[in-house]
């Protein structure tokens, strides 16, 4: 039963993900800066950011696979988190890494082989774990496979605080990745970086004839082909991020990037990592202010509680004041708010039985803080 259970959770945690089609996120630098801009675009837009703590044991929790990934966090992070603890849609650790995720239908997962399996959102929580380079993360490759018992895909942007790039996807059940010459332009949305990148050729943001002839997404005249327009949000973002001149404010200018692709009632936060001075800043849904996190602020270490603010009811007065302990009973809260109302619409076409949501919402529990005694 425990094993269906995790099979489940799994496969509808990334199929939640699949209706999710305008997420956008970029990299902006200047000489002394660097950031890293987040749309999430989704049906609700419940969720909370989050502190994880750094020497915690840690295993992957996925599917009827056995050989399961098993971890140490190195680091501790900030992340981002709709569908409970350790399952974060993104976020930025102790060293500047960020890394997030969006919807890509043309994933495929790789082939079971001799790798460690594990589930893709905590592929990102992995990586906040342990990686602080954008190098490291690529290594990870050899030693570690997302599951393919998850039908939906997600690929993934990331960035360091030497402000070294990457799109990370997988394609054809092998890693693709794309940095320094090879990513002309930071920046992914829900298409693959080759296809985004080839429709933006046509442009003069990336060397071509044409210009792009709308400021923002309600300018877009849209069609049934869903590619196209996908690749348009791609264009918006692209054209915003080089053709404004002011490099000087990379937040304000971050924020200027999300707001041209901002959906309303569907772009559901919008975040800016200040990757160099390691901050946090994000509009909730309301998107009338801007919430400021400091990660020097946080207490990672093992033996400290994660704490956990509201993503829509955060107010920018007091920030550190709104966060509250986490409990298994709050980060139940949360997971039942995700998935009822999903189930209730119809959108998840089959009523989850209480015992897969309980699983996912006590995964947490099932991990220590690791055992430091020497051999």
């Amino acid at each position: 039963m425990k094993t269906r259970i995790i099979l489940v959770v799994a496969v509808y945690q990334l199929f939640l993900l699949s209706s999710s089609n305008a997420c956008t996120t970029f990299v902006l630098k200047n000489d002394s800066q660097i950031v890293y801009g987040r749309n999430f675009d989704f049906n609700i837009g419940n969720g909370f950011v989050i502190s994880n703590q750094k020497g915690i044991s840690k295993y992957a929790f996925v599917g009827s696979e056995k050989n399961l990934m098993t971890w140490e966090s190195k680091y501790g992070s900030i992340s981002f988190n709709q569908f409970g603890k350790e399952f974060p849609y993104g976020g930025m650790n102790e060293t500047g890494l960020v890394i997030a995720q969006m919807y890509l239908s043309q994933t495929m997962y790789p082939e079971i082989d001799d790798r460690k399996v594990i589930s893709p959102l905590q592929w990102i929580q992995y990586q906040l774990d342990v990686s602080s380079t954008v190098e490291e993360v690529l290594a990870s490759d050899t030693i570690m496979r997302i599951s393919k018992e998850v039908p939906v895909g997600i690929h993934f942007l990331v960035c360091d605080s030497k402000g070294k790039t990457a799109t990370i996807e997988f394609i054809n059940g092998e890693m693709v990745y794309h940095i320094d010459e090879k990513l002309p332009i930071p920046l992914l949305t829900n298409n693959t970086y080759e296809e985004s990148i080839s429709y933006l050729k046509q442009f003069d943001v990336l060397g071509g004839t044409d210009t792009v002839k709308w400021n923002n997404i309600y300018d877009i005249e849209w069609t049934n082909d869903n590619t196209l327009a996908v690749n348009k949000v791609f264009a918006t973002a692209a054209n915003k991020m080089m053709k404004t001149q002011d490099s000087s404010n990379l937040i304000n200018r971050a924020f200027e990037v999300l707001q041209c692709v901002t959906i309303n009632n569907h772009t559901k936060w919008s975040t800016v990592f200040d990757v160099t001075n390691k901050m946090i800043y994000f509009k909730n849904e309301n998107r009338n202010v801007i919430i400021t996190l400091a990660l020097e602020d946080f207490e990672f270490d093992s033996d400290k509680n994660s704490i956990l603010l509201d993503i829509q009811t955060a107010v920018s007065n007091n920030t550190m004041t709104q966060f509250i302990p986490y409990s298994t009973e709050i980060n139940r809260d949360y997971v039942y708010k995700a998935f009822i109302p999903l189930m209730d619409s119809g959108f998840i076409p089959v009523r989850l039985p209480e015992a897969v949501i309980e699983a996912h919402a006590r995964f947490p529990e099932t991990l220590k803080i690791a055992d430091r005694k020497s051999n």
